[in-house]
């Protein structure tokens, strides 16, 4: 037998291991003509969308996308037929494809496309991947990185940076900042205990998530300390806040074992700043020297001071 014969025998075979896999490959496999219309897809990616068999033949791709995303496909689709390249994984490094099922829900994948043709026809093929807990994995070792274990609230790195994210987002709009000290907290340590501590750290975080905005910006600095970050608000509605906020943990009633009902202060640093952009250090340092006035004249009181200047973000 010559070297093309023997090549020859195996193209049969070599189809049906092709078909196998294709029908058998845990990856969804799809095909869609030049007009996005479905031709091929395998179990798999029925399976991963939750349409039954041979019920996505026939349809338009977007059937598998949310709304919100089809022109944004559009584009990446167009852009990978007019290139060079006959292949290209979608999706960027922070980001990925989002899918819609059957019943509505989204899912994340991972997707390769591919030029090809059938029957003389240009057809793109893409290998697709459910990778949902892959990136709800990714996202829980993010948020326990930038979340601080007790209060649940973000830790000061991830504070600072959030905080910079916000202004430079809202760069002609005044902000303030504003730090919160547990009056006598050491004390309550001593006299009631450290689970008695970590109640009191535990309640005034919920008390400052619950009496803030979705677009505030809440964390702990360390301690018995708490930061506060309020954009786009007026001098008197910041000021609003943070005494809406001292109220609400000085009603708050702790009850112990052997002890009587007990009550607690908080002392806050309040920096306005009026101008637009101003320095996080800046205005760090403002609202502690505030907070440090509070402390200094007696507890349990709000002490506020305007920035004036104008500063780069740093």
């Amino acid at each position: 037998m010559t070297k093309r014969a023997s090549i020859a025998s195996l193209i049969p075979a070599s189809q049906d291991i092709y078909r196998k896999i294709v029908f058998e490959i845990a990856d969804g496999i799809i095909g869609i003509d030049d007009h996005g219309i479905i031709r091929l897809c395998n179990p798999a990616t029925e399976s991963i969308f939750g349409w039954q068999t041979g019920e996505l033949l026939d349809k338009p791709l977007e059937v598998l996308l949310p709304e919100r995303v089809h022109g944004f496909h559009q584009k990446l689709v167009a852009g990978f037929q007019a290139g060079n390249t006959e292949a290209r994984y979608m999706g960027q490094r922070s980001t990925t494809i989002v899918g819609r099922r059957l019943d509505g829900t989204e899912i994340n994948l991972g997707i390769t496309i591919l030029r090809t043709s059938a029957a003389g026809s240009p057809m793109m093929v893409a290998v697709i991947r459910d990778i949902s807990d892959h990136v709800r994995y990714q996202n829980d070792l993010k948020r326990l990185a930038e979340t601080d274990s007790l209060s649940g609230l973000l830790n000061r790195r991830a504070f600072r940076a959030n905080v910079l994210q916000s202004v430079n987002a809202n760069a002609a709009a005044a902000s303030s900042m504003v730090i919160f000290d547990l009056d006598g907290f050491k004390a309550v340590n001593d006299r009631f205990g450290h689970d008695a501590g970590d109640e009191v750290i535990i309640c005034f975080s919920e008390i400052l998530r619950n009496s803030i905005r979705g677009s505030d910006i809440a964390g702990r600095w360390g301690g018995e300390e708490f930061v506060l970050f309020l954009p786009n608000l007026k001098s008197k509605d910041a000021v609003a806040v943070v005494e809406r906020i001292r109220a609400n943990f000085t009603r708050f009633d702790f009850n112990w074992a052997g002890h009587p009902t007990a009550n607690f202060t908080v002392s806050a640093g309040l920096a306005i700043g009026t101008s637009g952009y101003v320095d996080f250090s800046d205005m760090i340092a403002s609202a502690d020297k505030a907070l440090y006035d509070a402390k200094r004249g007696g507890r349990d009181q709000l002490v506020s001071t305007e920035m004036q200047h104008e500063a780069l973000v740093s």
